[in-house]
C-alpha cells in the first residue's frame, strides 16, 4: 500500500515505488541542503551586522540583502520540500531525511562560518546527533486516520487535552517572555545603555556575555521547535478538513473552527520562523538546530500522544528509544559547544575574521559603518 492508501501486488510494488519515491528522495535531499546552506548565510549575515559599532548603527535583517536573500531560499526550500517529502515518501523515511540535515547542516558551518569542525567533532559529535535524530524520528511516529469536523470538536474539547494544551501555551508564553527580557538586557549590557543592576551583578556572576547570547538562542530554538510541532498539528487537523470538502465533497469550510484552525495554521508557521531566526541572529548553528529539531520531533510525539489519544498504539520501548535519543542527541551538541573558556574566546574570534576574510562582497553591506579597522574592533570587543 502507498502513501495514498492504493494497494499493490508483491510484483509491482517495486515499480510502485520507482518514480514517485525517487522524485521524493531527490527532491528532499537537495532542499534540506539548500536549508542548511540558507540557514548558515543567514547566521554569517548577524554576525556581520554584530561586527557593527556602534550598536545603534546596525541595519536591520530585512535591510541586508544577504540575509534577504538566504530567507527566502530557506523558505522556499522548505516549502518544496515540505510538499514533496509529504506527498511522495513514506514517513518512515522523514527521519533518515531530517537526521541527514543535520550532517548538512554542520559542514554548511565549517564552509560558510569557518566553524571548528575537526575530527573529533565528525567522529563524534555529529554521529551522537545522527544517531539521536533517527532514533526519535523513526520511533516517535504513529500513523493517525483521517477526522471529519465532528472527530476534532470532541478531540479539542477532551479534559487531557485542555489541560495539556494549556501547560504548554503557558511555558511557551512564560520561556518567550523570560527569554525577550534577558536579550534586551544582553543588548543593552552590550551598547553599555544600562548601568550596573543587582539583576546585572548576579547574571555576571554567573555566565559571560556571550554564554548569555548563546543560551537567548537555544531557548529561541528550542521554543521555535515547540511552536512549529503546534503549527503541524493545526496544519494537519485543517487540512483534513479541506481535502474532505474538495477532494471528497463533504464541506467542511462551513464550520468556524475549520477557519480558526486555519488561521492559527498561518500564525504558528509565521511565529516559528520569526523566533528560529531569532535563534539563529544569537547561537551557532551547530548547536541550536539539532536541538530544536529534537524539540519538535518529541513534541510532535507528545501532541499526537495526547489530542489523538495514541497512548494505547505506541509501545513501550518505542518510547524509551525517542527519550533516549533526546538524551543522545544533547550529549551530541554539549560536545559541539563544550571548549574551554580561553579556547572558546580564541575561536569565536577565528570565526568572526575568518567570515570577515572570505566575504569582501558580503562585506560590502556594513563597508560605510566598519570603515577600515574591522578586524582590531572585532578582536577588542569579543
Amino acid at each position: 500500500m502507498n502513501s495514498h492508501g492504493i494497494e499493490y501486488e508483491d510484483d509491482d510494488s517495486q515499480q510502485a515505488y520507482t518514480r514517485e519515491f525517487w522524485i521524493g528522495i531527490g527532491v528532499s535531499v537537495v532542499t534540506n541542503l539548500v536549508q542548511s546552506f540558507a540557514m548558515a548565510f543567514q547566521r554569517k549575515s548577524h554576525i556581520l551586522n554584530d561586527t557593527v559599532y556602534p550598536v545603534e548603527a546596525r541595519k536591520h535583517a530585512i535591510k541586508r540583502p544577504m540575509w534577504v536573500i538566504s530567507f527566502a531560499a530557506f523558505l522556499t526550500a522548505n516549502i518544496i520540500g515540505s510538499i514533496f517529502s509529504i506527498g511522495y515518501l513514506p514517513i518512515v523515511i522523514l527521519a533518515p531525511i531530517g537526521a541527514m540535515g543535520l550532517v548538512f547542516n554542520a559542514i554548511a558551518a565549517k564552509i560558510v562560518l569557518g566553524d571548528p569542525f575537526k575530527r573529533n567533532t565528525v567522529i563524534g559529535s555529529t554521529l551522537l546527533i545522527v544517531i539521536g535524530a533517527l532514533l526519535v524520528g523513526l520511533f516517535g511516529v504513529i500513523p493517525e486516520p483521517d477526522h471529519d469536523i465532528d472527530d476534532l470538536i470532541r478531540l479539542y474539547k477532551k479534559p487531557a487535552f485542555i489541560a495539556y494544551f494549556s501547560i504548554l501555551e503557558f511555558v511557551i508564553i512564560t520561556g518567550l517572555l523570560a527569554t525577550h527580557y534577558f536579550e534586551r538586557m544582553y543588548y543593552l549590557m552590550e551598547s553599555a545603555a544600562m548601568p550596573p543592576t543587582n539583576m546585572g551583578k548576579l547574571i555576571g556572576k554567573w555566565v559571560t556575555m556571550e554564554d548569555l547570547k548563546k543560551y537567548c538562542g537555544i531557548s529561541y530554538g528550542v521554543l521555535s521547535g515547540n511552536i512549529s510541532s503546534q503549527s503541524i498539528l493545526f496544519a494537519k487537523s485543517g487540512l483534513e478538513l479541506i481535502i474532505l470538502s474538495v477532494v471528497f465533497d463533504k464541506n467542511q469550510l462551513q464550520y468556524a473552527l475549520t477557519w480558526i484552525l486555519l488561521v492559527m495554521m498561518v500564525l504558528t508557521a509565521i511565529l516559528q520562523l520569526y523566533y528560529l531566526n531569532k535563534g539563529l541572529q544569537l547561537c551557532d548553528t551547530v548547536i541550536m538546530i539539532p536541538l530544536s529539531s529534537c524539540t519538535f520531533n518529541v513534541s510532535c510525539l507528545f501532541n499526537g500522544l495526547v489530542y489523538y489519544d495514541q497512548w494505547n498504539r505506541i509501545i513501550w520501548w518505542h518510547l524509551v528509544l525517542v527519550m533516549f535519543g533526546v538524551a543522545v542527541t544533547i550529549c551530541g551538541v554539549l560536545l559541539i559547544s563544550w571548549k574551554p573558556s580561553a579556547k572558546l574566546i580564541e575561536e569565536e574570534i577565528d570565526v568572526v575574521n575568518s567570515v570577515l576574510d572570505d566575504s569582501d562582497d558580503t562585506l560590502s553591506e556594513h563597508t560605510s559603518l566598519l570603515g577600515h579597522n574591522v578586524k582590531k574592533q572585532v578582536s577588542y570587543h569579543t
